[in-house]
């Protein structure tokens, strides 16, 4: 029988020995009862909260969808998930893929393990957190910090914090200058000017000293610089669709405040200025100081230092890094129509041109058409790999039937055997060989989602506005680059974009000039606009 071997451990406070440990208890059953192991999949240091932001069981779901082997062996049924819906769903699967799951704990997997262990399993987790959070309490109590460093301490004699004298000059000089009346935009230019590094090193922003006044962070709205610490104020939820935790606010009378006078930095009565201030500044409603995401939003960047283009008004766009940490000298800022009219006239008068369409019909099957031949290439060579290994140990099972000596044998076998599952388990995947059979579809699609995004553009701008999604899949960035001073600025676009837009040269420095590349490559291209 054929298995894979699958081990996994939850965080970094384990040992790297246990994923190790777990492999090497596999293998020793697996050669006890002479099952071929062909693959070993591990994730290392990830909870089993999700089986969406783990690699290693997404790589063993796709080798058992290929019929790479027979069975799944592991140490138990919760390393490959705590989770009821997940490992329901992973052994409903495997189950129709004829594939066995096998454990030291339980032995052979069946529905009624998976429904109790499952149930164990998210039972474990919720007691687990509950856990957590009542030895975090006691840490608090302890007067020991429950969390990531905070600027301004640092942490002793099994947590104990204790104040760092350089880092709470600057904590006071925050604070001060903000009750005077500086914005959190001139403090933060004076202290990368100062070359000063922020809390997490780098550079300061305005977001640093501003955070949240809701969830009460921030330098500014941090009560730890008074002498009080502060628990609780917000409790991770995992997302079952995308695997990762989102941290949402926790009604203020559930929070744990604990008084720790040894731990202050800053006056109460300027604390207590520094807040008035901030209520002063947030007058305005969320809901009124909220702006509408638009069509190129978290797609355009600076071209002279890499940050994103915010908007600074209504209207226009501006380096963030010039906006929020005074760090880039790029002081140019542009119309947001201007961006959009740009790109999207370039669309609408030149992607649907049949010459276009044409050459990328023609480059891209052209480039399929050469990694088939490198996938072939590789096959070959894999199958010349299997056959010679597989000769050998017919060799060696013969010379055993034959009367030759079986210890030095049995010990090559197993060596050839390994060999073998190595070579297996590094096989070219079938599926991508059919992906590149497929291009035709491909190309059809492509010819689909172009036509959709010129007649949506077409029909005016709210309408337009239908194109969205159709343009954001073919865009990665666009890049700003500002010029000596009155012309354009100039855009360069990168993306699947760039391949379908022909060379063309303007004279209007209000047109859009895309530049195609040699040759289509999968991945990302590059136009200038």
């Amino acid at each position: 029988m054929r298995v894979a071997i699958y081990a996994r451990y939850s965080t970094d406070l384990q040992s790297e020995r246990s994923v190790d440990d777990q492999l090497a208890l596999c293998r020793e059953r697996a050669q006890n009862e002479r099952w071929q192991v062909v693959g070993e999949y591990a994730d290392r240091a990830i909870s089993g909260a999700s089986m969406v932001n783990r690699p290693g069981i997404q790589a063993l779901m796709e080798a058992a969808a290929q019929g790479t082997f027979d069975a799944v062996l592991c140490e138990a049924l919760d390393r490959l998930s705590r989770d009821l819906e997940d490992i329901a769903g992973l052994h409903k699967r495997l189950r129709f893929w004829g594939i066995e799951i096998i454990t030291f704990a339980e032995g052979p997997i069946t529905e009624l393990h998976v429904g109790l262990k499952g149930t164990m399993s998210a039972l474990f987790l919720k007691d687990l957190a509950q856990k957590t959070r009542r030895g975090l309490v006691g840490r608090l109590k302890a007067g020991c910090s429950t969390g990531g460093r905070t600027y301004g301490y640092t942490s002793v004699d099994a947590g104990v914090l204790t104040i760092v004298p350089e880092e709470a000059e600057i904590i006071r000089r925050i604070f001060r200058e903000y009750a005077e009346g500086r914005s959190p935009l001139a403090i933060v230019a004076d202290l990368n000017r100062e070359r000063i590094p922020a809390p997490r090193g780098g550079q300061w922003a305005a977001s640093t000293i501003n955070g949240s006044r809701k969830r009460a962070n921030g330098v500014i709205g941090n009560r730890l610089y008074v002498g009080e610490m502060v628990f609780g104020r917000q409790r991770n939820v995992r997302d079952p669709i995308t695997g990762k935790c989102q941290k949402r606010l926790c009604p203020e009378n559930e929070w744990i405040v604990r008084p720790m006078p040894q731990l202050t930095i800053v006056k109460l009565e300027v604390f207590a200025a520094a807040q008035e201030r901030r209520k002063a500044t947030c007058q305005v409603r969320l809901t009124e100081r909220r702006r509408p995401k638009h069509i190129f939003s978290g797609l355009v960047l600076c071209g002279c230092c890499g940050a994103s283009m915010i908007m600074t008004n209504k209207h226009r766009l501006a380096c963030s890094a010039r906006t929020n940490k005074r760090t880039c000298d790029n002081a140019r800022t542009i119309a947001l129509s201007e961006v959009e009219n740009r790109v999207l006239r370039a669309l609408q008068e030149r992607l649907l041109a049949p010459e276009v369409v044409a050459e990328a019909v023609e480059t891209y099957r052209a480039e399929s058409a050469r990694l088939a031949a490198e996938r072939a290439k590789a096959g070959r060579q894999h199958a010349r790999e299997l056959a010679a290994v597989r000769r050998k140990i017919e060799a060696v099972v013969n010379a055993i039937a034959d009367g030759d000596p079986a210890k030095p044998l049995l010990a090559k076998l197993k060596a050839l055997e390994a060999e073998e599952g190595a070579i297996l388990a590094r096989a070219p995947h079938a599926i991508e060989d059919e992906m590149l059979a497929l291009h035709p579809r491909a190309v059809e699609r492509y010819r689909q989602k172009v036509e959709q995004i010129r007649v949506a553009l077409t029909k005016g701008d709210e309408a337009g506005r239908e194109a969205v999604g159709l343009v954001r899949e073919l865009i990665k960035k666009i890049i700003v680059m500002p010029m000596p001073t009155g012309e354009a600025l100039h855009l360069t676009v990168e993306g699947d974009l760039a391949v379908m837009l022909e060379q063309e040269r303007s004279t209007n420095e209000k047109s859009v000039l895309m530049v195609p590349p040699p040759r289509l490559e999968r991945g990302t291209s590059r136009s200038t606009i």
